[in-house]
């Protein structure tokens, strides 16, 4: 497990790069890898999810942040 720097997040977040399916809700859609949760809506875009993410030199896991948003802001 590694904590790494959500890119475009100017050093505030971290996300867990070894996250799986179990570090996230039970009914959540789509697929999990590399703790990055992927899920596509019907005739929709795809959507990016950091699944376990804290701010940087925290230990307090505060949940998942949209890998979309910080994507658009690199």
């Amino acid at each position: 497990m590694a904590w790494v720097v959500v890119p475009g997040s100017n050093g505030i977040w971290e996300f867990d790069d070894a996250a799986t399916a179990a570090d996230t809700y039970v009914d959540a859609n789509g697929t999990t890898a590399a703790g990055i949760r992927t899920f596509t809506p019907p005739g929709g875009n795809p959507q990016y999810t950091y699944v376990k993410c804290r701010k940087a030199g925290e230990t307090y896991v505060r949940g998942e942040i949209s890998k979309n948003y910080y994507d658009a802001r690199v």
